[in-house]
């Protein structure tokens, strides 16, 4: 909605400029047809449409917010310098308002500045963004082992991940979403699915760049931290706990440490997978619940 709000306003402010520029230019004295320099108004025309197409696409693929308003702002600038330059041309420069070659020189330099900002801008998004896409893919791509709702790595990336790191400390962490099934019988199934693409975006975003989340089965999530302490795996699982609430349920969280230079012995995927879920299980046995009314 609120792009479609700044399309229309964008339109409007298009029309309206070009209307008014229009208007006023009428009583100008025209040039002839010999003497306009028809190289320069295909070049200033070609430049105009460039300008609107950008604005399209932008208008297009961009969702809402500063960034996009920016880019909107500055090429909507620019495409109006562009215009002006075009109407230059068919008329005579002294016949022209005393205000239009003040006027005709702002729109290019301030749109092309918004614009700058916006793209300097975007560029920011866009490593934030790279940084949580790589979060999500641990640099590999394998679009098999991508779960069909949560659109993240399923149980069998995160054995693969864990085999790769288990000669170095690592943590694991799993999260079970607390009274799930009712969840799905009070509001649906579509709701259900969209509340687990919820929490695994938001676990995402938590994570460290070498962090690796997965919907390990059903609505429970594993998470692997590479490299990390037993501290702060605990103060890790903590926090992702909390912020789970603010998504409107609650969740239990476990987790435990692994160190190959601790261990008597090496410790292969599945004995460690065996170790987090039977201490996911105690400590949902161990939560108190409340009584039923």
């Amino acid at each position: 909605m609120h792009k479609f709000v700044t399309s229309k306003f964008t339109l409007g402010i298009t029309l309206l400029s070009g209307l008014l520029l229009s208007l006023c230019l009428l009583q100008a004295d025209t040039k002839v047809s010999a003497s306009i320099d028809w190289l320069d108004v295909a070049t200033e025309g070609a430049l105009l449409l460039l300008g609107l197409s950008w604005l399209a696409l932008v208008l297009q693929a961009r969702p809402g917010g500063k960034v996009t308003q920016l880019l909107i702002f500055g090429l909507l600038g620019y495409s109006l310098g562009c215009y002006m330059d075009l109407l230059d041309e068919f008329f005579v420069n002294h016949s022209l308002p005393s205000w239009f070659a003040f006027l005709e020189k702002l729109p290019t330099p301030i749109g092309l500045l918004t614009l700058t900002c916006g793209l300097w801008l975007w560029r920011e998004e866009q490593i934030t963004i790279n940084e949580q896409l790589r979060t999500r893919e641990q640099f590999f791509r394998q679009h098999k082992l991508v779960d069909r709702v949560t659109k993240i790595y399923d149980a069998r990336a995160m054995r693969q991940q864990i085999a790769l790191n288990r000669n170095h400390p690592l943590s694991l962490i799993m999260i079970d979403i607390d009274n799930f099934s009712e969840i799905n019988q009070r509001d649906g199934f579509n709701q259900g699915d969209k509340l687990l693409t919820n929490i695994a975006q938001m676990l995402t975003c938590q994570l460290r760049s070498q962090d690796l989340v997965c919907r390990f089965a059903g609505d429970r999530f594993i998470i692997l931290l590479p490299n990390c302490s037993a501290p702060f795996s605990q103060a890790m699982a903590a926090e992702l706990q909390r912020a789970i609430a603010h998504l409107g349920c609650q969740a239990s969280s476990a987790y435990i440490h692994y160190d190959p230079h601790a261990e008597q012995r090496p410790v292969d995927v599945d004995s460690l997978i065996s170790q987090i879920n039977k201490e996911m299980e105690r400590v949902k046995q161990a939560r108190p619940w409340p009584q039923a009314v």
